[in-house]
């Protein structure tokens, strides 16, 4: 996402910085940011992704803590399982967000895996 290709950003912000705070606060600032988005598709895939795959991601480490606490009913090592598992996740967000930040700041798109694709396609439809 380069300034001098992209059109300037309906949110008022440099379209850099737009995608930027697209995943500040995960799928909550993707939401808000892609909600007054109307033009740059390079900030609308950025929102799309946040939304989609750090969304995902979140969404994967509560099903992994709601698991452990129904294998409380199981076994102790199936709980310390699903918590491992849980943990596994959260360093794999962390490190997602991180990178995400950079390469929107940086001006890039670095698309993850599953996700990219589909926050590409949502990016160019206008809803």
């Amino acid at each position: 996402m380069s300034d001098e290709r992209s059109p300037a950003s309906s949110t008022g912000l440099n379209p850099r910085t737009a995608a930027t705070l697209a995943y500040l606060a995960g799928p909550f600032s993707g939401a808000l940011i892609l909600l007054a988005e109307s033009k740059n598709d390079d900030v609308r895939f950025h929102a799309w992704q946040s939304i989609i795959g750090l969304g995902g991601l979140g969404v994967a480490v509560v099903l992994a803590y709601v698991l452990g606490g129904a294998a409380l009913f199981v076994s102790a090592s199936a709980v310390t399982l699903m918590v491992a598992v849980a943990s596994v996740i959260w360093i794999v967000l962390a490190i997602v967000w991180a990178i995400c930040l950079w390469k929107a700041y940086g001006g890039g798109r670095w698309r993850l895996p599953l996700a990219g694709d589909y926050a590409e396609r949502f990016a160019e439809r206008r809803i």
